[in-house]
């Protein structure tokens, strides 16, 4: 056993511990370990450029963006992040600042620069050309940039300048150009320029560029914690001027996004407290009726709209939820009904595997009481209601009735009777007839109607007549 071998055995356990995570502590900010800081500088340097592969590479990964945009595909818009070039030219601007190279932070922000036109240019052409210009819910999602997005943008450099500087770990590359997600916004950029909408242009492009300056940023901070070569300032004023001005454009870059994260917080809170009162303010049964509901918000009100299927819910108890608001923090907001003849799809779905096996029933019970009809009459010695042509019996004709309105609820008459009939080339013949009405609307089966009552009845032939 060597001496060091003793000492470790002699150490208080205590001490080893406290070692053991004092060591951990040094390890995790020691970041600079086994990396090749003049080889990851030019790195960065080699796969900033965008031309040749590099641009025909970020057209592609623009083109399946966009069209995943336009079809609310999430999966597609991963797919488009995976080859997309656009995370080298940020990070190189990153390294140029860091080591102070004013030749390499140029290159970078030309690439940069070019890797935008290339973008804008080729979603700007996709969303003009494509007969699909609907606003989907992953564009809409990507026009509220937030406070959260800086952290998402500062962590996504870290990881992204890290795994480039150490090799056994470079496989995280690809998730990293996922979690900044800054090719959407560019798409969304240019859905807003192809159809005219100044708004959704310049929110996903502050998006754009909040998250390209954050992860520069943060790029920049990990290349002066590695200690990598600096190029000095000429003068201390020239530093000073440096620092003040990344200080000042991070400012006016996170005050916006402040100020829309407090908004879209605002807004979350008012949605959930809308939605719980939405879900517990109606019954099951009137659930079942609304289409579907919005929170109209303008500077001076808010309204709850309520999209209905007939008259569930009506104007008419308005004051009744209108009450209920106040119990979900709601005071002041207002209800509006909106009477609505539209169908969703979704439900009509619903309604008709419903009515299907209402009707799937009905048909049961209607061939069970055929067949015990049938045996009755089999069983039974009484004559045929219609022989001799006589009139039904009265107490026969009650029965009948009573059964047939109980099968046929949207019936309003029944009468019985016979008439002579004819087709003028042979003998005129008598036979029974049926005189029904129904109430307006309802559906009837006329087929399946005369088969019970001549089954009923016993007899070969009757004929129906609908007022």
């Amino acid at each position: 056993m060597n001496e060091n071998q003793k000492s470790e055995i002699a150490k208080p356990k205590g001490n080893r511990f406290k070692d053991y995570f004092s060591d951990l502590a040094k390890e995790i900010f020691a970041l600079d370990h086994g990396v090749d800081k003049w080889g990851t500088v030019q790195e960065v340097k080699s796969k900033q450029s965008m031309s040749g592969a590099n641009a025909w590479m970020l057209i592609c990964s623009i083109m399946i963006a966009s069209i995943g945009l336009n079809l609310n595909s999430q999966a597609v818009i991963i797919g488009a992040m995976l080859i997309s070039p656009l995370m080298a030219p940020i990070l190189g601007i990153g390294v140029g600042v860091g080591v102070n190279d004013k030749d390499a932070l140029y290159s970078a922000l030309m690439h940069f620069s070019s890797a935008i036109i290339i973008a804008l240019v080729t979603s700007t052409l996709y969303f003009w050309l494509t007969p699909l210009g609907e606003l989907t819910g992953q564009i809409e999602a990507r026009t509220e940039p937030t406070f959260l997005d800086i952290l998402i943008a500062i962590f996504g450099g870290i990881a992204g300048i890290v795994s480039i500087a150490r090799k056994d770990i470079s496989t995280t590359l690809p998730g990293v150009a996922i979690a900044t997600a800054l090719m959407p916004p560019l798409c969304v950029t240019g859905y807003g320029i192809a159809n005219g909408s100044f708004e959704i242009m310049t929110r996903s492009f502050y998006l754009f560029f909040l998250n390209s300056f954050f992860v520069a940023f943060a790029t920049y901070v990990v290349i002066r914690h590695m200690n990598f070569p600096f190029k000095k300032y000429a003068t201390k004023k020239e530093r000073r001027k440096n620092h003040i001005i990344v200080a000042i454009f991070s400012l006016f870059m996170v005050v916006p996004s402040i100020y829309i994260f407090i908004s879209v917080c605002k807004n979350y809170n008012q949605d959930q407290k809308v939605k719980s009162f939405m879900q517990h303010a109606f019954t099951a049964d009137q659930q079942k009726y609304i289409d579907d509901y919005r929170l109209w918000a303008t500077d001076s009100s808010q309204q709850i709209l309520i999209k209905v299927y007939g008259d569930a819910i009506s104007s008419a108890d308005l004051s009744k939820y209108e009450q209920k608001l106040v119990e979900y923090d709601l005071k002041g907001v207002q209800l509006e009904i909106l009477p609505t003849a539209e169908i969703d799809l979704d439900n009509l779905k619903e309604i008709k595997t419903e009515l299907s096996g209402i009707q799937n029933k009905f048909d049961t019970q209607i061939n069970e009481l055929v067949q015990l009809n049938e045996e009755q009459q089999k069983s039974s010695s009484r004559q045929n209601m219609f022989s001799n042509n006589q009139e039904i019996d009265s107490t026969a004709f009650s029965q009948l009735s009573n059964e047939l309105h109980a099968l046929y609820p949207d019936l309003t008459s029944f009468s019985l009777g016979t008439i002579q009939s004819t087709n003028f080339e042979n003998e005129s013949i008598q036979m029974p007839m049926a005189l029904i009405s129904k109430e307006k609307n309802a559906k009837l089966d006329l087929e399946k109607l005369q088969n019970f009552l001549k089954v009923r009845m016993d007899i070969d032939e009757i004929k129906i007549v609908l007022e």
